[in-house]
């Protein structure tokens, strides 16, 4: 009796998990900016620790305010991005590589110039090619641009040592972005990229046995989630976001570490650049199968 209390209460929590997982609509509003720099800090919400990343992903061109200022560098400014990935990388396994009042907060920082190395730049073109053949394909398959990879190509086919100011915040991003755009591809490399399109599909009482593949952290402008990524006997693949905040994400773990996961919910079919794969919503894992 006591084991099937526990059950039940793992089971309660599992599906508020599950329901919870859909990320929060965040509503915008603009505001006149005032003149004061303290104003400004109180307005976006800021002060004088927040960092970089921070900063510039707050910021946005309005119809009354576009800025033009452009930076000239002796170095390529990817290499200097890939440069403070490296050092971040290194800071958060704490290797102290540098002393904390000499840190970068920006890119054009002395010090990133100064801790650069060949394999930055080296990086750096690895990176600047990929996108440019990615973005090769996208366009000779006649798909959507968005406007991020619309500043994206405008910047991998550009003057790696001239750029706006307003295309810092991608810059700075993008060695993150190359690390996923680089595991998404290894993960689908041996699934099944392409089949019948299903707009909609509800599992119901059946469940599915899916297997853990792997998992990846997504951070955007107003959220942070986890992607864990399952397949099924087919091959096809099929994506869960749960919102990094989520107390019960620890219970969810330990089920995905396992070799295979019953599951029941919705199903909605997507497609990304040529790949399709299903989106599991409104999940619960089927505790009859476990």
């Amino acid at each position: 009796m006591a084991n099937s209390n526990i059950l039940t209460t793992m089971q309660m929590k599992l599906k508020h998990l599950a329901n919870s997982s859909t990320l929060p609509k965040v509503q915008v509003t603009t505001q006149q900016i005032p003149s004061s720099q303290n104003n400004l800090h109180t307005l976006l919400g800021i002060n004088s620790t927040t960092s970089f990343d921070d900063l510039y992903l707050k910021q946005s061109n309005t119809e009354y305010v576009k800025k033009y200022e452009v930076f000239e560098t002796t170095e390529d400014i990817l290499a200097l991005s890939v440069t403070w990935h490296r050092m971040r990388s290194s800071l958060s396994h704490k290797i102290n590589m540098i002393a904390p009042d000499n840190r970068p907060t920006k890119l054009t920082d002395s010090v990133l110039f100064r801790e650069m190395i060949q394999e930055d730049k080296d990086r750096a073109d690895i990176i600047r090619d990929y996108y440019s053949k990615k973005l090769m394909v996208i366009t000779l398959r006649e798909q959507r641009i968005s406007k991020f990879r619309k500043d994206l190509s405008t910047f991998v086919h550009g003057d790696n040592k001239v750029v706006k100011e307003e295309m810092m915040p991608l810059i700075y991003r993008l060695p993150e972005f190359y690390e996923y755009d680089m595991g998404f591809d290894e993960m689908f490399r041996d699934l099944n990229k392409q089949f019948e399109h299903q707009p909609k599909l509800t599992i119901g009482g059946d469940s599915i046995t899916l297997t853990p593949l792997r998992k990846f952290i997504v951070k955007l402008r107003t959220s942070k989630f986890t992607e864990y990524w399952l397949k099924d006997v087919e091959n096809k693949a099929y994506k869960i976001e749960i919102p990094i905040e989520n107390k019960l994400n620890h219970l969810w773990e330990h089920f995905f570490e396992q070799d295979s996961i019953p599951l029941t919910g919705y199903l909605k079919h997507m497609e990304r650049d040529g790949i399709n794969y299903f989106h599991l919503k409104n999940w619960e894992i089927d505790f009859t199968q476990t």
